[in-house]
């Protein structure tokens, strides 16, 4: 078996999980037209939505690599949420960092981790 010492899909995968964010954040935009959604529910749709994006990147980028499950899994969710951060900025939410986020920061590097231990013995 050839070693693949290339980290392209890693952003391959974080670019997978984008679009599945924007399939799912439209859908839920659809939804959000016809029916009135409480912040509680917003909230969890878009932390439920952001972890199967960081797990679906995280497992395609691993099964390309073949090695290192959870470092790959990781390192797809850091650039994921990094350019997720970055666009939150720049679209004017705020830039501060609370216990809430770094909750969310930490479930997120977990099931990245997870993730890439799964996709690697798929």
């Amino acid at each position: 078996m050839e070693k693949n010492n290339s980290y392209l899909p890693a952003a391959e995968g974080v670019l997978r999980g984008f679009i599945i964010t924007v399939v799912l954040l439209l859908i839920f935009a659809v939804i959000m037209t016809f029916i009135d959604v409480s912040e509680s529910v917003s909230s969890m749709f878009y932390l439920i939505t952001t972890l199967l994006s960081i797990m679906y990147g995280a497992i395609y980028a691993v099964r390309k690599i073949k090695r290192r499950g959870w470092f790959i899994g990781i390192l797809v969710t850091l650039l994921y949420l990094s350019i997720l951060y970055i666009v939150s900025v720049i679209s004017g939410n705020s830039a501060v960092i609370g216990t809430d986020r770094m909750l969310r920061f930490f479930l997120a590097v977990f099931v990245g981790a997870l993730s890439g231990i799964i996709g690697i013995n798929l």
